[in-house]
């Protein structure tokens, strides 16, 4: 009831960023999905805001902090492969995932503007 009265474009920048932080606890994308897609979508909908948003919201919140989070088994693997250690890592992705959020927050804001 209480997000009825946030501005749409801030409860969908709400989404995005609930989705980048439950990435580090659920790091499957599956998973991810099957656990909160059920929950964003009907949402949306009191929202006034499209599905197709929700799921923008959620592709981006889970595809960009695959690259940061350390529960990921894939990125945690391959830079052991590699033999880069974490935190050089954090100091070279952190900018890139930085502006790729905010370029998705702007995406994201557009897309509540336009009803897509």
């Amino acid at each position: 009831g209480t997000l009825q009265y946030l501005p749409k474009i801030l409860a969908a920048e709400g989404m995005l960023v609930f989705q980048t932080i439950l990435n580090f606890f659920i790091p499957s994308g599956s998973g991810q999905a099957a656990t909160t897609i059920p929950i964003m979508v009907p949402l949306a909908d009191l929202l006034g805001i499209t599905r197709n948003t929700a799921i923008f919201a959620f592709t981006c919140g889970d595809g960009f902090a695959n690259s940061i989070i350390p529960t990921s088994g894939i990125l945690m693997a391959m830079l052991g492969i590699a033999g880069i250690p974490y935190r050089d890592w954090l100091r070279f992705i952190l900018p890139l995932f930085g502006w790729l959020m905010a370029a998705s927050a702007i995406f994201l804001a557009i897309a509540v503007l336009i009803q897509y």
